[in-house]
């Protein structure tokens, strides 16, 4: 059956329906092998933006085996939002069946989100949301990912002391949501001074890059609160600098897991880290190819409208670090400690 006809034939339901997303009738149908699927990455910078990837290939690569998927065409814009239009705009027109999106924005991907489902093609957002009516979005909850952040490292500074913030990309979805649920946190702790703050981009060099840069300006820092891809670089350069280590918020990529296991055991260095899963591009494929083959969300998953929220399961302290050391301690260190929905899980979200 060509496109155009299965266009002319179905339309894509987006809606909510007795709380979970459905496909209009027929929809499901597909008589020449398997469906197309689209997936637009925006930013390809770090280690993290590869394993999510690689995770999406992998069960990619499980469906066309069993013959649910044709082919799956992924492109990277990095952070150019015009890019992505472009690259989305251009899977359309190729005719994919499903369009998954790790956007650069939060707005300014609705106009051609809205041209997809208009022609019949479920969109969902991954990773960091839309706000967009007419896509699902599957994420973890980014607000209370940084509130768990700041949770810890307030409690561990005891409530007081000079901080900074070492933040990732500037205006990204999941960035703003995560620096939101973390000043959340800490306006309730009036002893902590937020001395600056600053973007390294989920990277490690450029987080330690500048992280080096504050401690020429701030003799004195008491905690460092950051995030993914960056703890690593933050402790290098207090490390490189002679400094003390301070109060820092971990993560689960293996270089600083490593790195975190040594000044445990060698200086008592206590840090948190949280899983973000980049095994969520799995999960949003394993959801949107059971959505294409007529499967309906089960009541209550849906959230706030159009949200799936992934409940992480990777909490790390010190308490149980060696476990979670001793499991992973063979991975390189650009590693991230993953997880992510398996086949009976996903069977399991739908009706």
């Amino acid at each position: 059956m060509k496109r155009a006809a299965i266009v002319l034939m179905v339309a894509l339901v987006m809606a909510l329906v007795t709380g979970g997303f459905v496909l209009a009738e027929g929809q499901q149908e597909k008589a020449d092998g398997g469906y197309v699927i689209g997936f637009s990455n925006g930013y390809i910078g770090n280690g993290w933006r590869t394993q999510m990837i690689d995770s999406v290939e992998d069960l990619a690569a499980f469906y066309k085996g069993k013959g649910w998927i044709k082919d799956i065409i992924i492109q990277n814009a990095g952070l150019d939002v015009n890019t992505q239009i472009g690259q989305i705009r251009n899977m359309i027109a190729m005719g994919v069946d499903l369009l998954l999106i790790d956007p650069n924005s939060e707005t300014a991907l609705n106009p051609v989100i809205e041209e997809a489902t208009d022609l019949g093609i479920p969109v969902i957002a991954l990773d960091a949301p839309v706000t967009s009516p007419n896509a699902l979005n599957i994420v973890i909850d980014q607000v209370q990912w940084g509130a768990n952040l700041a949770e810890w490292f307030c409690k561990e500074l005891g409530g007081k002391g000079d901080i900074v913030i070492v933040s990732g990309i500037a205006g990204h979805p999941a960035n703003v949501n995560r620096l939101r649920g973390m000043h959340s946190v800490l306006d309730k702790y009036p002893g902590i001074k937020v001395l600056t703050e600053v973007n390294g981009n989920w990277d490690q060099a450029s987080a330690q890059q500048v992280v080096s840069n504050l401690l020429s300006s701030y003799p004195n820092i008491d905690g460092v609160l950051t995030q993914d891809g960056m703890a690593l670089g933050t402790v290098n350069a207090f490390l490189a600098a002679g400094r003390d280590v301070p109060v820092v918020t971990g993560e689960l990529m293996m270089g600083f897991v490593k790195k975190w296991k040594e000044l445990k055991d060698t200086t008592g260095f206590s840090s948190y880290g949280q899983n973000n899963p980049p095994g969520i591009g799995a999960t949003a494929l394993g959801v949107g190819v059971r959505m294409l083959m007529g499967k309906e969300l089960k009541d209550g998953l849906v959230e706030n409208g159009n949200f799936y929220y992934y409940s992480v399961k990777d909490h790390v302290t010190n308490d149980n670090l060696d476990k979670y050391f001793d499991k992973y301690k063979d991975e390189p260190d650009s590693y991230f400690i993953d997880e992510w929905l398996n086949e009976a899980e996903l069977d399991a979200l739908f009706k």
